[in-house]
C-alpha cells in the first residue's frame, strides 16, 4: 500500500498531465479535472482512515489501522466495483437532469468527464496500492 506522499504525487503528475492535454478547454474545466484526479487519488484513503480518525480523534495511523472498523472502511473504499457503481448514478443523475433540462450540454458533458477521472484515479490508486510496497505511512 502506497502512502499518503505517493498518492499525492501521483495526483499532482495527473493534474499537469490533465491540465496540458485538455489545451482546448477553458482554464476553470481544466483546473477542475485537474482536482478531481488529485482528489480521486487521495479519496480511497479518505473513506477508511479519514473517516476513522476523525471518530476516534487521532492521526495516529497505528491506531486508526487496529481499530475493528478499518477493515469494513478499507473494503468499502478500496473496491473498484463500488466506485464504478458511484459514477454509474452520477452520469446517470446527470443524464436525466439533461434530458428535464435542468443542465446544459457543456455542464453534462464536464460531468462524464469528472466522473471518468474520479473513476480512472480510483483504479490507478487502488493497482499502485497493490505495486508499492510502503516503508511508512507517509512515502
Amino acid at each position: 500500500m502506497a502512502g499518503l506522499l505517493t498518492h499525492l504525487s501521483i495526483g499532482i503528475i495527473g493534474f499537469l498531465i490533465i491540465y496540458f492535454t485538455f489545451y482546448k478547454s477553458e482554464p476553470k474545466d481544466k483546473i477542475i479535472y485537474g482536482a478531481i484526479f488529485i482528489l480521486s487519488n487521495i479519496l480511497p484513503d479518505f473513506v477508511d482512515f479519514g473517516v476513522l480518525s476523525i471518530k476516534m480523534g487521532s492521526l495516529n495511523p497505528d491506531k486508526i489501522l487496529t481499530n475493528p472498523l478499518f477493515q469494513t472502511l478499507e473494503l468499502l473504499g478500496h473496491t473498484s466495483s463500488n466506485w464504478i457503481i458511484l459514477v454509474l448514478i452520477v452520469i446517470s443523475i446527470a443524464w436525466l437532469l439533461y434530458e428535464l433540462r435542468k443542465i446544459s450540454k457543456k455542464t453534462f458533458i464536464t460531468v462524464i468527464i469528472s466522473a471518468i477521472l474520479l473513476l480512472i484515479g480510483v483504479i490507478i490508486h487502488s493497482k499502485l496500492d497493490l505495486l508499492v510496497i510502503e516503508k511508512n505511512h507517509w512515502i
